[in-house]
């Protein structure tokens, strides 16, 4: 009889797996609400991937349910978003295998057609009448009507009366040159007018239209259409947009808005003014769609309370925690300079005293704030502001204490595929080793200029930093160190228990 042991094992293979397929789906439903189309197709793709069959209900954590897991109508939406008919065409087939529900599926075919002009019929050329041959009557078809004043009167004058027929044209020729009263209008002789009567005058007739203007009217017509169409659709998103994008906000609590300073997954940020205050402050909110997620709510709120644990000169302080009900918000302080990720783009690698300076500082927060039982999880270039010769890690937004047990770990995968350690794919709790690794990379990447991993996808990158080895550093920038290169190596080992620690890090740094 198999052990309880392995009878749980799918069990527990199925739950370690759940929160990063619904990571990816939340990261595809937030990219898709910001209008980030391609974002969220790859994040759609990655969920897709994890978790293959679509299901009304899916069990994520605890008793806790997914309602409307359907990924390849989402994926479909996303394609046509970005133009791309014939790929949302294919995840429609798939979803229709899958069973996803028909309604949102045939509004997408709906407009699937809309979009695509149809094919409309080869124009058909005008007939052409042939002439009939001399003496021969002409067909009824052919005869052109006759207008009402050339009837003949009840009384006809006598042969002698009729004038003679004019001369034929001297060019007369076979078809329809020989028969004018097929080319023009006719016009009822003087002597078949009623005696007394003045000559009625001649109607007026629109000129012949020409075979060019025909073949053009149906083509024409297409092009009217689809200008229609395009025009509608245009309309459509527009007004989509309009109804999507929350408008700024002026004032939250005492603070002035000025002008907004970015926007991210969890938050938008704001250059704001206290009343009363003496200079510049950062606000950052909660983004509404949001606001009414609990699992959310709760870990920004936790963020301001981790931000009030943290007060060292290279970590952003916290100034304001916000409401604890409503809206909420929190206030840090602004710091203006040259986020990292810039400089490395502008710049390249940078020079080695710099980097080791740079480094100290970095890992001299990074041991506080592990000291302090506060994770960053997402340590990368975008998040360190530089200051001169002056560094401060900015964004512990996604930072929680370490085995903290009051918020669910839904949300398990939270870094940036660039530089997020292995075990954040596959763990639902990780340790200061995280960032450690996160911070190898980073110095991977200033010593170089460019980071050891890339990749079309987030997910071919996300595999190398779980199998592929780093690339030898010494052979790329040969005057490195060998102290720091070594360091380096040891930061980004696979396994987190191999990794140096703080103490280790911080004693290696102070060496150079």
């Amino acid at each position: 009889m198999a052990s309880p042991l392995l009878l749980a094992l799918p069990a527990l293979l199925l739950l370690q797996a759940q929160p990063t397929f619904y990571g990816a789906w939340e990261d595809g439903r937030d990219a898709e609400r910001r209008g980030q189309f391609r974002e969220a197709l790859a994040a759609y793709q990655r969920a897709a991937a994890l978790r293959p069959k679509p299901a009304a209900r899916v069990v994520i954590y605890g008793n806790n349910l997914l309602q409307g897991y359907y990924p390849y109508t989402r994926i479909a939406r996303c394609c046509l978003e970005l133009g791309q008919p014939e790929a949302a065409q294919g995840a429609l087939a798939q979803a229709e295998h899958l069973g996803e529900p028909a309604a949102e599926r045939q509004a997408l075919a709906a407009r699937m057609k809309v979009t695509q002009p149809r094919e409309l019929p080869a124009p058909v050329p005008p007939a052409t009448v042939p002439a009939p041959s001399a003496g021969a009557p002409m067909p009824p078809t052919a005869m052109p009507p006759t207008p009402p004043q050339a009837l003949v009167p009840a009384t006809l004058p006598g042969p002698a009366s009729l004038p003679a027929p004019p001369p034929p044209p001297p060019l007369a020729a076979s078809g329809a040159a020989a028969h004018p009263r097929a080319q023009e209008p006719r016009t009822p002789p003087a002597a078949l007018a009623p005696t007394g009567a003045a000559p009625a005058p001649p109607l007026p007739t629109a000129p012949p239209q020409p075979a060019s203007v025909a073949r053009l009217a149906p083509w024409g017509l297409a092009a009217l259409m689809l200008v229609i169409a395009a025009a509608f659709s245009l309309g459509r998103r527009r007004r989509r947009h309009e109804q999507e994008t929350p408008r700024e906000p002026e004032r939250i609590g005492p603070y002035r808005l000025e002008r907004l300073l970015g926007r991210g997954g969890f938050a938008s940020t704001y250059l704001a003014h206290r009343e009363g205050g003496r200079g510049p402050v950062a606000l950052k909110l909660l983004h509404a769609f949001r606001q009414e997620d609990p699992e959310f709510l709760g870990r920004f709120r936790q963020e301001a309370r981790l931000g009030a644990l943290l007060d060292h000169p290279h970590i952003v302080r916290l100034l304001d925690q916000g409401p604890q009900e409503d809206t909420p918000w929190l206030v840090m302080e602004y710091v203006e300079g040259t986020r990292l990720d810039v400089l490395l783009k502008d710049q390249g690698r940078l020079p080695l005293p710099l980097v080791a300076d740079l480094a100290r500082q970095l890992a001299s927060a990074m041991a506080y704030a592990h000291g302090k039982g506060v994770i960053h999880r997402d340590l990368k270039p975008a998040n360190v502001m530089i200051m001169g010769d002056q560094a401060k890690v900015m964004d512990f937004g996604i930072a929680r204490i370490m085995d903290a047990e009051t918020l669910t770990t839904t949300y398990a995968f939270l870094g940036t595929p660039r530089y997020a350690a292995p075990e954040l794919q596959l763990r639902t709790q990780v340790g200061p080793a995280a960032d450690r690794y996160s911070f190898g990379i980073m110095l991977f990447e200033m010593i170089t200029g460019a980071a050891p991993f890339q990749g079309d996808t987030p997910f071919a990158i996300m595999d190398q930093h779980r199998q592929a080895e780093l690339p030898d550093l010494a052979a790329l920038r040969p005057e490195t160190p060998e102290a720091l290169v070594d360091l380096v190596r040891g930061l980004t080992l696979k396994d987190p228990a191999r990794r140096p620690g703080d103490d280790e890090v911080l004693a290696v740094l102070a060496g150079l």
